[in-house]
C-alpha cells in the first residue's frame, strides 16, 4: 500500500519540521512550493521521502504576494496522483494528525472499504486551546476531508472558485472519530491580527476567529503530536 501525501508551501519554515514528523508513515510527500522567501526551501530540500515541485503563477493583490489557490490545489494533487497512490492525503502544511492518528493511519487505510476518509480538524488557538464550536461539539456532519482513493474517486479543486472549493468527493466515506484527530494550528494571538490583514487584502473575508468559532477550550490530552 501507497500512502501519498500532497501539500502547498509558501513560507512555511515554522511549521515544516512539524509536518514532515506529523506524516512520516506516509511513503511519498508531494511539497508544492509557490515561491518562498524563508527557509522553507532550504528545509525541504534533500529530505527523505519529499518530493519538491514548484509552482509558478502569482498574483499581487494589495501589495500581498498570491498562489491562486484552487490551481495551486490541482497541480500539487495531478503530482501526487502521478505517484500512483493507493491512498493521496491533501493537507495544509499547519494541520498534523495527533499522535493517535499519526500511529494508526496506515491500519485505517489497509483496512478501509469506503473511497475516501474524514476525521475532525481541531482548529487551535494558540498552542494550548481549541475551538470546539468550530466542530459543532464534534457532530460527525462537521469531519471534513482528509484523504482518499485516486483509483476510485477524482477530487480536485473547483477553478470556478476564488478560494479552497473541494468538489469530488464522497459521500460513502469512513469517518474518523476522537480521540482520533487532526491538529490545526490555524490561529495565535501573536499573529492573528496580521493574518487577518493579509487575507483581507487578498479579498477572502475574515474577521478574528473570536468572532465566530466560539469560546476556545484547553486542548485534551488526546490532543497531542
Amino acid at each position: 500500500m501507497k500512502i501519498v501525501v500532497a501539500v502547498r508551501c509558501y513560507n512555511e519554515e515554522k511549521n515544516i519540521e512539524r509536518f514532515l514528523r506529523g506524516y512520516d508513515f506516509a511513503d511519498v510527500i508531494v511539497v508544492s512550493d509557490g515561491g518562498s522567501t524563508d527557509k522553507s526551501l532550504e528545509l525541504l530540500s534533500n529530505r527523505d521521502k519529499v518530493k519538491l515541485i514548484h509552482f509558478d503563477q502569482r498574483e499581487n493583490l494589495n501589495g500581498e504576494i498570491w498562489n491562486p489557490d484552487n490551481p495551486h490545489i490541482n497541480f500539487v494533487l495531478d503530482a501526487a496522483k502521478s505517484e500512483n497512490p493507493d491512498w493521496l492525503i491533501f493537507d495544509d502544511m499547519d494541520d498534523v494528525p495527533n499522535y493517535l492518528l499519526r500511529e494508526q493511519a496506515r491500519g485505517i487505510f489497509e483496512a478501509c472499504d469506503k473511497p475516501q476518509v474524514n476525521a475532525f480538524r481541531l482548529y487551535m488557538w494558540g498552542d494550548g486551546h481549541y475551538f470546539p464550536h468550530m466542530n459543532r461539539s464534534f457532530d460527525p456532519a462537521y469531519r471534513s476531508l482528509w484523504a482518499w482513493n485516486p483509483k476510485e474517486i477524482n477530487i480536485g479543486a473547483d477553478l470556478a472558485q476564488h478560494h479552497g472549493t473541494i468538489i469530488g468527493t464522497a459521500a460513502n466515506n469512513l469517518g474518523i472519530d476522537t480521540p482520533l484527530c487532526l491538529l490545526h494550528k490555524s490561529w495565535h494571538p501573536d499573529t492573528i491580527d496580521k493574518k487577518v490583514a493579509r487575507y483581507n487584502k487578498l479579498n477572502i473575508h475574515m474577521g478574528r476567529p473570536e468572532s465566530f468559532a466560539g469560546e476556545p477550550l484547553p486542548l485534551p490530552e488526546w490532543a497531542r503530536e
